[in-house]
């Protein structure tokens, strides 16, 4: 049996990422002339298929694959057999999108826009949901911002010295402030003032040194703070605000992603 009809496009825009725009859709039967969008677009295809023609040449894009295209990029669209068309596409602004490319990336081009492969297709299906989220704080939402960069110019940054070069001080500045204002709502942009490197190096310097992003490193530091304060017998709550949380069910949902239990059943060992 076919899924009911289903034409619903639902938006949301990161407060920290200025101008970028998240869009999920569900089309049964929808079809769009050429256009072409002012940003740059990367998005997931969750389920279905959709015929996307670039130029003379019409690509199928399927579940599991991305689809990106360069700003003012001519293209249509249309959804394509049986299957409703779930896709989680982000509109990135030049100008929102720039501090986290290499430098000498001036006016980039993909030879094709479609982009195959599950490592990519969770990236970005990952980082749409997390900008969606209300809770998203300004590091994880330009952590998000960084990851879909990656995607969308995969294949145009090539592993050279100069992209993966670690400046082990830069690194030690952005960790020290880190290991100091863990609690704190702070952005890369913070680290890039901090590190004294811009933020694509920053990103790429840092994973390269600790082994791990700044955001997993921050949070890392708010749990390992977490279950000392726990253990010394603080209330869960006053724990999460004061390591940085909104709330109690932040901190429970990153607690048992990292510790493996409930703060409840940590502090109860």
């Amino acid at each position: 049996m076919s899924e009911p009809a289903r034409n619903d496009a639902r938006f949301a825009r990161p407060p920290y990422l200025s101008g970028v725009e998240l869009v999920s859709v569900e089309y049964s039967e929808r079809t769009f002339p050429e256009h072409s969008h002012a940003e740059w677009v990367v998005g997931a295809i969750m389920t279905g298929c959709e015929a996307l023609t670039v130029g003379s040449k019409t690509y199928e894009v399927q579940t599991g694959q991305v689809l990106r295209l360069h700003p003012d990029q001519p293209h249509a669209n249309r959804t394509t057999g049986g299957e409703i068309l779930r896709y989680r596409v982000a509109y990135i602004p030049d100008e929102a999108i720039r501090p986290y490319i290499a430098e000498r990336l001036n006016a980039p081009r993909f030879d094709s826009p479609v982009l195959a492969g599950d490592r990519s297709h969770s990236i970005v299906a990952g980082a749409h949901a997390l900008l969606c989220r209300d809770e998203a704080g300004r590091l994880e939402q330009e952590s998000a911002l960084a990851d879909l960069a990656g995607v969308l110019f995969a294949d145009q940054v090539k592993q050279s010295s100069d992209d993966t070069r670690v400046s082990s001080d830069a690194v030690a500045r952005a960790r020290s402030y880190i290991d100091a204002h863990f609690a704190d709502g702070f952005g890369l942009g913070t680290l890039t003032t901090v590190s004294g490197i811009s933020v694509f190096h920053l990103v790429r310097s840092f994973r390269k040194a600790v082994g791990i992003s700044p955001l997993a490193y921050r949070n890392q530091c708010r749990i390992v703070a977490a279950r000392r304060l726990l253990l010394a017998g603080q209330p869960i709550a006053e724990v999460a605000l004061d390591v940085g949380y909104a709330d109690q069910s932040h901190l429970t949902r990153q607690f048992q992603r990292i510790v493996g239990v409930s703060p409840a059943r940590y502090a109860n060992r």
